[in-house]
């Protein structure tokens, strides 16, 4: 059989709601008995305690009742000090019941009863110390209680009844010890001397925060729990240890700061950032704040060094700089020149280590200069003898262009003048190549019309050549390269295309030979429709191929070979 998940929590809450409908009964029962106790008792004679007394009896054990169902932790301890309040009223009530000559069974019910109460106290309330205590105090609670009981039969035999249970049952619960009074001893003996050196060394600095908090949380819990006391006065002198450690290092690295600090005002003549970070280092020192003091005696100690190292290079290397910049014109030397200018800033903000390392190529880069100089040029002078080698057909746009890259040169952009110069020297090589192959490949052109076909496409085959030669006349050397390219590739694949209809027909061509003397042997006539059909696809295609109509050559040969397929099957 399967359980489903939710029933054991539907079992348990149905116990739950039968034994709370119980309860609720009895404790209706119990309300409605002690109301009809009460009224029986209303208006007659008997004394006033046997009047009420049971009726707040009954009423209590009515309101207890719920707490008997639940009895958790809290509702335990309710029950145990009712009880605890209950049976003292009870077995004086016993006693005054005997002393005025009661029913000896109802006074020994009662006796009983307060027995039972008291075993039941004593059971629920006697597992540490502390519960004992509230023991005690509860019954004497409930001995207060009976004390006006007794006194409606002041009798000396009766408050012995009262007076010894009551001194038996609290005294000793009251003067019962924990076991932990040495432990209490040595606790407080510690924490006093740990308060004293503490408050001494408060004295003198602010850095004791938390271990005066640690000091104050083990005064709160080690009366209760002297062990968990001692390790807080533990903890809270490690924290003092580790503070005035710690506080040791700080002073020799705030020292350490200081005397880098005082060299490098000594090289610089001034104070800087470094000073104000140490100076604000300090007041945080003082206020306590360690961790972020450490840091900036530390980011003011690199800053020292930092100049004490590279201040000299620096500046040397600056100078340097200036001195290779000083007399050179032009767009790169401008940049150098800036970056100068930044080195000067970057001292001015105490960073000698980022000014060196910008300046300290500035004269390699002036050597480079000068190569990007020489390397212009040499591509000017390249430039100008493309124009002169071009034969009078340079444009305006190619001599513009080296007038640019002059201009470049003159203004010091020596990149700019070598991209401009470069770019001409190609493009005039590259007309003069295409100019070459334009007039090679026109000293060929017998060559190239015999490989154009002769039928009707050959007049457009011509018209492209005489175009090429047009532009090759009119001095547009890349147009004319570019068609006369254009034609030849055109021809070759034309030509490609060619041999392989000539191939087809060739194998064509022989198959036929083979199927016509089948054919003859067959019985099949030469005057047979299909026979006939292929036989003039066949001399079509070789006439349309002669003439370069490749299109046409290829549909006769189609139509030659899906005649000599039906004659196959005639065979």
């Amino acid at each position: 059989m399967v359980m489903l998940p939710d029933y054991p929590d539907r079992v348990i809450s149905t116990h739950r709601s039968r034994v709370f409908r119980i309860s609720l009964v009895c404790q209706m029962t119990l309300v409605i008995t002690g109301a009809m106790w009460l009224f029986h008792h209303i208006g007659s004679d008997s004394d006033a305690l046997i009047s009420y007394f049971p009726v707040a009896v009954i009423f209590s054990a009515a309101l207890l009742l719920p707490d008997l169902i639940e009895f958790g932790p809290i509702q335990r301890t309710r029950v145990s000090t009712a009880l605890c309040f209950a049976w003292p009223p009870i077995l004086a009530f016993a006693e005054t019941h005997r002393q005025n000559g009661g029913n000896s069974y109802g006074v020994f019910s009662l006796a009983i009863l307060s027995l039972v109460l008291m075993m039941f106290s004593l059971s629920l309330l006697s597992f540490d110390v502390n519960s004992k205590r509230w023991r005690a105090l509860s019954t004497i609670v409930g001995f207060g209680l009976a004390i006006p009981i007794i006194l409606t039969n002041s009798n000396f035999e009766s408050w012995l009844v009262i007076v010894v249970p009551a001194v038996f049952s609290s005294a000793p619960l009251l003067l019962l010890k924990d076991g932990l009074e040495e432990g209490r001893n040595d606790f407080l003996k510690r924490l006093k001397k740990a308060e004293r050196r503490i408050l001494d060394l408060h004295s003198t600095n602010s850095l004791m925060q938390q271990p005066i908090s640690l000091l104050k949380k083990a005064r709160e819990d080690g009366l209760k729990d002297p062990d968990r006391g001692l390790h807080l006065i533990s903890e809270a002198e490690n924290e003092v240890q580790k503070t005035l450690s710690f506080l040791d290092d700080l002073v020799e690295i705030r020292d350490r700061s200081e005397s880098s600090l005082v060299k490098s005002e000594g090289i610089t003549g001034s104070k800087g950032e470094a000073r104000i970070i140490f100076e604000n280092a300090s007041e945080e020192m003082e206020n306590g704040s360690l961790r972020s003091s450490e840091n900036k005696f530390r980011e003011a100690k690199i800053i020292a060094e930092k100049i004490v190292t590279h201040w000299e290079s620096a500046t040397s290397a600056i100078s340097e700089a200036e001195r290779a910049v000083e007399n050179e014109e032009g767009h790169m030397v401008e940049g150098l020149r800036s970056t100068v200018d930044a080195a000067k800033k970057a001292m001015e903000d105490e960073d000698p280590e980022y000014a060196l390392a910008i300046v300290s190529e500035i004269p390699s880069q002036m050597g480079d200069v000068e190569d990007l100089l020489t390397r212009a040029n040499s591509s000017i002078q390249e430039a100008q003898s493309a124009i002169l080698s071009s034969e009078g057909n340079t444009s305006e746009e190619d001599l513009k262009r080296l007038d640019e890259a002059r201009e470049a040169i003159d203004s010091g952009n020596a990149s700019l003048a070598i991209g401009l110069a470069e770019g001409l020297t190609r493009s005039l090589r590259k007309e003069s190549e295409e100019k070459s192959s334009v007039q090679r490949a026109l000293r060929q052109r017998k060559s190239i019309e015999e490989s154009m076909p002769s039928g009707e496409t050959r007049s457009s085959w011509i018209e492209r050549l005489e175009k090429a030669e047009s532009l090759a006349n009119e001095g547009l050397w890349s147009q004319a390269h570019e068609s006369i390219s254009g034609l030849t590739q055109d021809l070759d694949l034309f030509a490609s295309k060619i041999s392989e209809a000539r191939e087809m027909l060739q194998f064509l061509s022989g198959d036929w030979n083979k199927l016509r003397k089948r054919l003859d042997s067959s019985g099949v006539p030469p005057g047979n429709p299909q026979r006939k059909s292929a036989e003039r696809a066949l001399a079509k295609s070789e006439v349309q191929l002669d003439e370069g109509n490749l299109d046409t050559c290829l549909e006769l040969l189609e139509e030659a070979d899906l005649a000599m397929e039906s004659l196959r099957r005639l065979v």
